[in-house]
């Protein structure tokens, strides 16, 4: 070996040293930080017995006024990092989305059957794809290519609760399960039986009842629990879930077989589905499975906000009241809304922000993991913390957050305040996680609830003798999504001539 490359030798050995004595160096010291500050808990069990299992959004809010914007936890083991503030879950999910863009590996979705869904993929070379096809056909100016579609779905809710008010929560259902269907695989609903939304449905019940993080959460700590039978106690969940990845296969399965034939035959109108199959380097697994879940997150979250919007009219009329001018002075009373009056309302766009922020339906959003440890404001994050984003906390970083206030969104001269869409986006997610999807929900409820208050009137009921029953909110307990609890309604027809131009315009 000559002297050159002896010196070269011994130099690239020295930077090595001094490189590996740096990397130990930082990382004993970021294992040396102490984690961020939370409850104390119990051996094993950790915090467990600490949240409430119906309304765990309110426990991490309590600590949160303790120990800060972030609170470290362990349930049996597993570390949870509770983000309580839109600033750091910003500065963390959006500024090193890199570390934050990952979920947990919950065993309990596979056995639901909805592990393949985009929103709960690990961050990899499945969810990319899936988030490819999205950027390729959720951007807003092909989704504003579906406004006829949102405002007919829109319509034929305004004819059905005219018929049957009644009925307002199954008929919500039925609205946005349809709008779903033929917005992500172009097939229209003409029997509120269809077998489709009725899979759907029954499918969301079961999450709703079986996928909380409680429940996760054991059988990440205790995989080996998987294998244990279902009458074993605490492992009912698996009798539940069998049934839910079974409707789960059928829903994916059915509607996506019968959308691609169509598209063969060249009859498939415009949809997701058929943009996704349209790029010939897609995957058709990726595309059914990405449809699916864009299907089944659209057609709940839409419904159960509505549902939002409607408790939040009956216990402010005076919203209702200034909807109603406006509309009417916008668009003419008896006139039914399109999209191009949309800038235009204002008032209408800060009751529908404020529905988002008063009743969160995600009020955790979905849970995100670390792929590798952090430091954040003198605090060690470790690798594969589970993250939860409380969404319900950040909402209520506002004065009198429990009143419903549009006017915390307008601008002195009544116009949207500059930062109130920026504040609407905690409600869609958070860095590479946001939410694809969020332009057809944003669309489809402003499309709902602008038709809905051109006609009718939204009121408590009354009793025989006349007397107001004022509805009292209650809500569902949180799992994945919290909706209201069935309330009754009074709907009444503002105007006749909708029920003309209606049928017109379907």
């Amino acid at each position: 070996m000559d002297h050159s490359t002896m010196s070269s030798t011994l130099t690239l050995s020295a930077a090595g040293a001094i490189l590996l004595l740096l990397w130990l160096t930082f990382r004993g010291k970021a294992q040396a930080l102490p984690y961020p500050p939370g409850p104390k808990g119990l051996p094993i069990i950790g915090n467990a017995l600490d949240i409430d299992p119906k309304a765990p959004q309110l426990t991490y809010a309590e600590w949160g006024k303790t120990y800060g914007d972030i609170v470290y936890s362990r349930i049996f083991g597993k570390g949870f990092l509770i983000v309580n503030s839109d600033k750091a879950a910003r500065r963390l999910a959006d500024k090193r989305s890199a570390i934050y863009s990952d979920r947990p590996s919950f065993p309990l979705y596979k056995l639901f059957g909805i592990d393949r869904m985009t929103g709960l993929l690990k961050y990899g070379d499945e969810w990319k794809t899936h988030r490819k096809l999205f950027n390729l056909s959720l951007r807003p100016e092909v989704v504003a290519q579906y406004h006829d579609l949102y405002l007919s779905n829109a319509h034929r809710l305004l004819q059905n609760l005219q018929r049957d008010g009644c009925k307002l929560f199954e008929n919500i259902r039925l609205f946005s399960g349809a709008l779903a269907l033929e917005l992500t695989y172009g097939r229209k609903v003409e029997d509120e039986d269809d077998s489709t939304l009725k899979l759907a449905d029954d499918a969301i019940t079961l999450l709703n009842d079986g996928t909380s993080l409680e429940k996760a959460g054991i059988l990440l700590t205790f995989p080996i629990l998987r294998h244990f039978p279902s009458w074993f106690p605490g492992l009912g969940v698996k009798n539940e879930a069998l049934r839910c990845k079974k409707l789960i296969s059928t829903m994916s399965d059915v509607p996506f077989s019968d959308a691609k034939g169509r598209l063969e035959s060249g009859v498939l109108q415009q949809c997701l589905l058929s943009d996704f199959l349209n790029h010939g380097d897609v995957e058709e697994a990726a595309a059914k499975h990405a449809t699916a879940g864009v299907y089944l997150a659209g057609a709940e979250t839409t419904a159960s906000t509505l549902e939002c919007l409607i408790l939040a009219l009956l216990l402010y009329p005076d919203v209702q009241a200034k909807i109603h001018a406006e509309l009417d002075a916008v668009v003419g009373k008896g006139n039914l809304p399109t999209f191009a009056d949309r800038a235009h309302l204002p008032y209408l766009q800060a009751v529908l922000y404020e529905t988002m922020r008063w009743c969160p339906v995600l009020p955790l959003g979905l849970p995100h993991a670390t792929t590798t440890s952090d430091v954040y404001e003198g605090y060690h994050i470790p690798k594969d913390c589970i993250v939860l984003f409380n969404v319900w906390a950040m909402s209520r970083d506002f004065s009198n957050p429990e009143d419903f206030d549009p006017g915390r969104h307008l601008a002195s001269d009544g116009k949207l305040a500059p930062q109130a869409k920026q504040n609407n986006t905690i409600f869609f997610g958070f860095g590479r996680r946001f939410c694809p999807g969020h332009y057809f929900a944003d669309n489809a409820l402003w499309a709902a609830a602008a038709v809905l208050l051109s006609a009718l009137r939204f009121e408590n009921p009354r009793d025989s003798a006349g007397n107001i029953i004022q509805v009292k909110p209650k809500f569902t307990h949180v799992s994945i999504t919290s909706r209201p609890m069935p309330f009754e309604c009074s709907i009444t027809t503002r105007i006749r001539k909708a029920d003309r131009q209606r049928q017109n315009v379907t």
